[in-house]
């Protein structure tokens, strides 16, 4: 998909939201009928890995806008912050390379800085499907975004999200409570809803830019 105005990438992201914001309630609302059912544990563990997957699938499909819209507007690299530079250049930049692809590398980051950065869009953004605080900060570095309010849920992220659902996906026995999913019911839509505001502000106040 091509976003290429403002509008574009704020209703792209919109629904990429609304839809996971749906499915996210709706499932609470099975939950909750069934409180009082032997069936409540299984089912608040299938939401512990259900609120995973739409946190570490809003992350990637958002952040993945976001850079085609900045791709699509062929901003030159002498234009753009040093975080999106690096994106550009992310897979020349990985280690082992040899000295004539350095070179190469070099003049083309001397040279051609007036030229539009292009971005390797397809899995720029690698959340090594295991979205830990750590992971989540580096994409937050790279996109240029502010990672306080995520920092005061570092906790809640690794603990409370993806410890837990990395023991059901892989098949281990966790006790896995109401209570424990409720907190994650509670954080992660809010969480997902900053995440969006980050990105359509920077959009709009054109941040990535020098």
């Amino acid at each position: 998909m091509k976003v290429r105005t403002l509008n574009e990438l704020e209703s792209s992201i919109d629904s990429e939201i609304s839809w996971r914001k749906k499915e996210l309630v709706d499932y609470k609302l099975t939950v909750d009928r069934n409180i009082n059912s032997t069936i409540v544990i299984p089912l608040c563990r299938g939401g512990i890995a259900l609120s995973y997957a739409h946190w570490e699938g809003f992350i990637k499909s958002a952040s993945s806008l976001f850079i085609n819209y900045i791709s699509m507007r062929k901003i030159p690299l002498n234009s753009l912050k040093t975080n999106f530079v690096a994106l550009a250049f992310q897979r020349q930049l990985n280690k082992g390379k040899a000295v004539q692809e350095c070179v190469t590398l070099i003049d083309e980051l001397l040279f051609q800085r007036d030229k539009p950065a292009k971005f390797f869009e397809r899995d720029i953004i690698d959340t090594k499907a295991n979205l830990r605080f750590g992971v989540l900060s580096d994409i937050l570095l790279s996109l240029g975004l502010d990672k306080t309010q995520f920092a005061a849920k570092e906790n809640f992220l690794d603990k409370k999200l993806v410890e837990p659902r990395n023991d059901i996906a892989h098949g281990t026995y966790r006790d896995i409570s109401y209570e424990d999913y409720l907190i994650v019911h509670e954080n992660i839509i809010p969480l997902m809803e900053h995440y969006k505001t980050l990105i359509e502000n920077s959009a709009a106040l054109e941040s990535y830019k020098i």
